[in-house]
């Protein structure tokens, strides 16, 4: 049964009452996280398969725990644990014990996969089995006569072709990217409550969570001098680092204004934007690096890796920013915070201490 727009609010209703494929999607997006902390396994874990920047296949008849690629293509004729990919081609031709989850690449699915797949900002290809939710945002999905989807499949964002003889088990939902966005901007005027159970409210939330992530993630690996003295900054000079970015903010379209005003101006004002957003997001790196440092400690893991640590705080800092009402003050102080500290950085105003 596929649900259209004006089906659509029922069957959300409905679903509100089960919650498993909004548990079994953070689960599976929270094990993705958990896996990229395993950049160099131990030798008591030598079937864990991890490469950044490279690619990798496990062959028919051998069996691996984990299979992580970041920038990479990954290939399963044999049988695996879990598999992630980022940046790269994810095909499974063999088994998959759990779930599938990929983020800016191509997936291919002709073998089976035992839970979930997960698909965010790339093409999408199933003619074998998966036991559980398909779930593709942000790409299209095509569905061969020999697929078999046993719960849920969602597409946000995507175009579906499904040809005769494919089976889906549970219920099908299809989603523009623009009605996502508008339930997420009147979910800020009703004062930004926690997204319904399958909400399109919540698929992109968790769709902008992702790609922050890659993002925030390239930037810690290429610059992680510059992303670990922000981060000291936002620890050493919160307060500062807040009203400089409350100051910068402030200002910003009184002098893109300004800038406008002349046509020689107008160059300068796109300047101004791009500079903002790489201090913007070179801030939200380095706050997240400062928190996911804070949290791993915590947990007992004093010599996390940069990127571990970004990932964590990034998971850290989302999930407090979508609390109801207090996520909306959360994440203007996030961002003021971030751009402050970045500004402060770049200025060469912030102290040389390191971060504990």
């Amino acid at each position: 049964m596929r649900l259209r727009s004006r089906q659509l609010q029922p069957w959300m209703a409905g679903r509100n009452n089960c919650p498993g494929i909004y548990w079994r999607v953070l689960g599976t997006f929270l094990l993705a996280l958990a896996l990229a902390f395993s950049f160099n396994p131990p030798p008591a874990r030598a079937q864990n398969l991890t490469r950044f920047g490279g690619g990798y296949v496990v062959p028919a008849g051998q069996q691996v725990e984990n299979a992580l690629a970041i920038f990479g293509p990954v290939t399963v004729d044999g049988r695996a644990r879990d598999v992630v990919g980022t940046g790269g081609r994810v095909e499974v031709n063999g088994e998959v014990d759990n779930s599938v989850v990929a983020v800016g690449g191509q997936v291919s699915i002709s073998g089976r996969v035992n839970r979930d797949v997960i698909a965010v900002a790339g093409p999408v290809a199933v003619s074998g089995r998966i036991a559980g939710d398909l779930v593709v945002v942000g790409g299209p999905l095509i569905l061969a006569s020999t697929a078999q989807v046993g719960g849920d499949l969602v597409v946000i964002g995507g175009s579906l072709q499904k040809e005769p003889g494919a089976v889906v088990g549970g219920n099908e939902v299809q989603l523009a990217l623009q009605q996502a966005f508008l339930e997420q901007v009147g979910q800020w005027l009703r004062g930004y409550p926690l997204p319904g159970l399958t909400s399109p409210a919540f698929w992109w939330r968790l769709f902008t969570l992702i790609l922050m992530a890659i993002v925030l993630l390239f930037i810690s690996i290429i610059f992680p001098g510059t992303t670990a003295r922000v981060a000291e900054t936002a620890m050493l000079l919160p307060g500062k680092s807040l009203l400089w970015g409350f100051l910068i903010a402030f200002l910003a379209l009184p002098a893109t204004v300004l800038l406008f005003i002349t046509i020689l101006g107008i160059p300068l004002a796109g300047l101004l934007w791009l500079a903002l957003a790489c201090l913007y997001f070179l801030g939200m790196a380095g706050l997240s690096l400062a928190t996911g440092k804070r949290i791993l400690a915590a947990l007992g893991s004093r010599q996390a890796e940069i990127y571990a640590a970004t990932l964590a705080g990034i998971l850290i800092i989302s999930l407090v920013t979508w609390l109801p009402y207090l996520g909306i003050v959360a994440g203007l102080m996030v961002k003021a915070a971030a751009l402050g500290a970045a500004a402060v950085t770049m200025a060469g105003r912030a102290g040389t201490s390191n971060i504990n």
